[in-house]
């Protein structure tokens, strides 16, 4: 969830300024409508406040708006891309359904491109757990270099260019081995097989360092005593947690928002703005 509140949180710091946004969420049940206090998008797009528009991207819905705007009439996507021979051969292209969910975000950042007034300033994703985040941002590498020239070939050296030119990846992370491990994953996978830049990093529950000389007093104190352990438990978890995150590359920690505790899951308007100043980021 707390991926899913620092998308929201970033995409309400771009329309706080002024910027119209594109919040896409990948296969995320509406959560964010849910965390916005909205009416569910689903896959259909819609502005849930002033310059903010979302939606809640999945496959099958994704193949069917590709292929309307390819073949513009329903009774042609039908009888096409309805066959269950087809389908079986859709399952078989690599990674087809990350590339078409990729390219739905690609139409959308074209979308007035031609006349200088883009429709959308910012498209910001909240993409999935890291595997599958890999596995979706690189889509458009893997057909380029597995599918023989053609449209869809085509296509994905569109959204190649578009995420190497104006993309940014922000990775969340928490003080932990898993976590942690994680994050130097994506922060490698960027670079490696996506081309895209590494931007902010989002640390959650990342506690604040507290006085030795403090604890010590508080556990020589016996009215304190209980209350000083603790302490010094939670210190112990503050040693452990910064040991993991010193493993992240310089960068990464250098260019970071920390959260002192889990983040809020519900954001009414106070924490709303709260947050989104928090993480505003500098223009991109």
């Amino acid at each position: 969830m707390c991926k899913t509140t620092c998308a929201s949180a970033l995409s309400l710091a771009f329309a706080a300024r002024g910027e119209r946004v594109l919040l896409a969420e990948v296969n995320g049940g509406d959560r964010i409508s849910a965390l916005l206090g909205a009416d569910p998008v689903g896959p259909d797009m819609r502005e849930v406040q002033e310059r903010l528009h979302l939606v809640d991207m999945n496959p099958r819905a994704a193949i069917r708006e590709y292929a309307l705007l390819t073949f513009r009439f329903e009774s042609v996507y039908s009888a096409v891309f309805e066959n269950r021979f087809v389908k079986h051969f859709l399952r078989l292209v690599p990674s087809l359904s990350e590339l078409v969910m990729l390219g739905k975000i690609w139409f959308h950042y074209q979308e007035g491109r031609d006349t200088g007034r883009p429709r959308f300033d910012r498209i910001v994703i909240d993409a999935p757990a890291t595997g599958h985040a890999i596995s979706m941002l690189s889509a458009p590498r893997v057909v380029d270099r597995t599918v023989p020239p053609g449209p869809l070939r085509d296509n994905a050296q569109n959204i190649a260019k578009m995420l190497q030119s104006s993309g940014h990846i922000h990775i969340v992370t928490t003080p932990e081995e898993m976590p942690v491990n994680e994050a130097r994953e994506l922060e490698r996978a960027a670079a490696d097989l996506i081309g895209i830049k590494v931007g902010t990093t989002f640390i959650n529950r990342r506690l604040a360092a507290l006085s030795e000389a403090a604890l010590d007093a508080l556990e020589s104190d016996d009215r304190c005593r209980a209350l000083g352990a603790s302490l010094k438990r939670r210190q112990h978890k503050w040693v452990l947690g910064e040991e993991q995150l010193q493993r992240l590359p310089a960068g990464m920690l250098r260019d970071s928002v920390r959260f002192p505790r889990r983040v809020i899951p519900k954001l009414d308007a106070e924490a709303r703005r709260a947050l989104s100043e928090r993480v505003s980021p500098e223009p991109m």
